[in-house]
């Protein structure tokens, strides 16, 4: 048995983490804001710690006696970003969690990323696809970046720390807010479902339920090698835009209500004030690149034995979820 320090744990991503560990029969301790909203991962055998991941101290007194991490806490793109908040939890929130590993002599920690910033044009294994020599420059994609960067320097240096990088989480959450966060794409399927949404930005979406990042970044964890980067993505058939995504979850719903593409060319400066700079970057990188037909088994798959659910099988565990909740 071992004792997981977990970051973010009331998210989507690190309650599903939290979630697995403990079934698994692992100690978690996760960092939290309000241990008053977190309850439900106190009801699961989670301990909770009080404190920000913006704070050093917090984060160091909060690792101590853990042997490994999992940091999961992130500040997401929206329409309205201010570059130092995303740089206090995503920079700074990421050195703090590395610092915390290094100062109790942790196994391994394993930080989530995101794959906005790497060319997909390049061929072969996503796990070796270069950086983007123009990055996009939203607060998000640049303080992601660097975390990034911040990582895999210290695994040059000889820590043992890697980097997992999702697609677009979607799933039931223990903390359901979080879970329905605004900047989430389960509100974007909720919202389609509803009939309340037209149309989307267009672009190739790798749709990836929450319960398998969840068991990729325990497989990197437990089996990865330091100064790896692993894609906790779905299956290469679902990698689909968001509209056609939010179209098969209203088909699964027995919704008829349907969700057309937006081109991002269309209006530029109202899209960007509709769905905010990091989703309009991705949207306009996408478009200057061909991408390569994906393998259905890359690198991550044959390391870590991973394995994701189809598109459809994800959705038929997130509809009844809702509904559970009494929002669909």
């Amino acid at each position: 048995m071992s004792r997981v320090f977990v970051t973010g744990g009331t998210g989507l991503t690190g309650a599903n983490v939290c979630e697995r560990l403990i079934q698994r029969g692992d100690e978690v301790r996760a960092l939290v804001r309000n241990p008053d909203e977190a309850s439900a991962l106190a009801d699961i055998g989670v301990e909770l710690v009080q404190g920000d991941i913006t704070a050093a101290a917090d984060v160091i007194g909060a690792a101590k006696g853990c042997d490994s991490a999992i940091h999961c806490a992130a500040l997401l793109g929206g329409s309205s970003q201010d570059i130092n908040d995303f740089r206090a939890v995503n920079l700074d929130g990421t050195t703090h969690v590395l610092d915390a590993g290094k100062a109790h002599g942790m196994r391994r920690v394993v930080a989530l990323s995101t794959g906005t910033f790497f060319d997909l044009s390049a061929p072969g294994d996503r796990e070796d696809a270069p950086l983007l020599a123009d990055p996009p420059e939203d607060p998000y994609t640049v303080t992601k970046l660097a975390a990034y960067r911040e990582v895999h320097r210290r695994a040059e240096g000889g820590d043992d720390v890697l980097t997992c990088h999702p697609g677009a989480i979607y799933g039931p959450g223990l903390v359901a807010e979080r879970a329905l966060h605004r900047t989430s794409f389960n509100r974007v399927l909720l919202a389609a479902m509803r009939g309340r949404l037209t149309a989307y930005l267009s672009f190739p979406v790798t749709w990836v339920a929450a319960a398998d990042v969840a068991a990729g970044s325990i497989a990197a964890l437990d089996h990865g090698r330091p100064g790896a980067r692993y894609w906790l993505t779905g299956r290469p058939e679902d990698e689909i835009s968001t509209a056609a995504g939010c179209n098969r979850a209203c088909e699964i719903a027995g919704v008829e209500h349907r969700v057309a593409d937006l081109d991002h060319r269309t209006a530029p400066k109202a899209v960007v004030e509709t769905f905010g700079p990091t989703l309009y970057a991705i949207a306009e990188a996408a478009a200057k690149q061909t991408r390569p037909e994906r393998p259905a088994a890359g690198g991550t798959e044959r390391e870590l034995g991973y394995a994701p659910m189809s598109l459809d099988d994800g959705l038929h565990r997130l509809i009844p979820w809702l509904r559970e909740l009494g929002r669909l």
